[in-house]
């Protein structure tokens, strides 16, 4: 199988760097310089808890170099989906099917129709990567890979990615409601994200902190009204305890949203918080914590997008007015 990465940051090249060792399969890392640069020069390094590798991989910055794959996986951020699938529309066009891992909801009935094809799958992983330097990633968290399709026809594809990936060592299982698997970890990232994005503390310290706790139980009761109303099936039956447990196991992270801000980046709380506003306002749910959490997300990445800073200390909101200006 010939794969091709697009968006190969932390999690994109770990996947593809191990998808690598398997026979007769052959995987192309599309990124950006300097990361693709110190690939070419001296292969990507892999760090951490899944150990100490070097994978000798090809690694170039346009998908446009590849002229026919039968894979396209896609690891960006929610909000460049769209660019990196059409960057690889031609491969797409000629027979190759795409596999998105992220986070947030609808990517892949955007690509679906923008490409014209339901040779679409997605999948959601609780891996923990960073990328510590051009060429190196660090391997930070081992968890569960779901894989799946809204689409029957993929079925066979999504077993077959799906044995790849344990053959290399990820655990990984294949799911026949992956809409229930996405809404699932979406009702974590509701809870958890805006909230440590906000104070700067890592999952254990906002789990620790009973304030929290009780913002973070508001804002996934506010997203399960929108699940309810839309029929769908999740994957526990204790969200709100599935939420905090989950806070409560990956105690050391910092979580995505947070990276972002810090880094001065744009966060995807339009994909995950964004999403589930705009879905209750459809049914008539009123969400007032998410909207409050939704305003002063994007209140800071506005700042720090246009001054071109990184989320400095002194911005950090302190708890105690963080939960009364949120609950009232």
């Amino acid at each position: 199988m010939k794969i091709i990465v697009v968006g190969s940051g932390a999690i994109g090249s770990l996947y593809g760097a191990f998808l690598s060792r398997l026979e007769d399969t052959e995987v192309i890392l599309v990124g950006r310089n300097p990361h693709v640069s110190a690939i070419q020069s001296r292969g990507l390094k892999i760090k951490g808890i899944l150990g100490d590798h070097v994978f000798k991989l090809k690694a170039i910055k346009y998908a446009s170099e590849v002229e026919k794959v039968d894979l396209v996986i896609v690891t960006t951020k929610t909000y460049d989906t769209l660019t990196a699938a059409k960057s690889a529309k031609h491969l797409i066009k000629a027979g190759a099917s795409v596999l998105l891992i992220q986070n947030g909801l609808g990517t892949e009935e955007l690509v679906a129709k923008a490409l014209n094809t339901t040779k679409v799958l997605r999948a959601t992983t609780c891996m923990g990567a960073l990328r510590t330097s051009p060429g190196v990633v660090t391997a930070t968290g081992c968890g569960l890979t779901e894989i799946g399709s809204r689409y029957p026809e993929n079925y066979e594809l999504v077993e077959k990615l799906t044995k790849m990936m344990k053959h290399v060592g990820f655990d990984v299982r294949s799911s026949e409601n992956i809409e229930g698997v996405v809404w699932t970890k979406t009702l974590v990232n509701c809870g958890i994200n805006p909230v440590g994005a906000l104070t700067g503390l890592s999952n254990g310290d906002v789990y620790k902190n009973k304030a929290l706790r009780g913002l973070i139980v508001k804002l996934v009761e506010e997203a399960v009204q929108v699940v309810d109303a839309l029929g769908i099936e999740l994957t526990t039956e204790d969200p709100v305890r599935y939420a905090l447990g989950t806070a409560k196991a990956t105690g050391d992270n910092i979580n995505s949203m947070l990276q972002d801000l810090q880094a001065g980046k744009r966060t995807e709380i339009d994909a995950i918080t964004g999403e589930v506003i705009r879905l209750a306002k459809l049914y008539g749910i009123e969400t007032p914590s998410s909207e409050a959490v939704y305003a002063l997300v994007k209140a800071l990445e506005s700042k720090y997008l246009k001054e071109g800073k990184k989320l400095a200390e002194t911005d950090i909101l302190p708890i105690d007015d963080l939960v009364e200006a949120i609950t009232g």
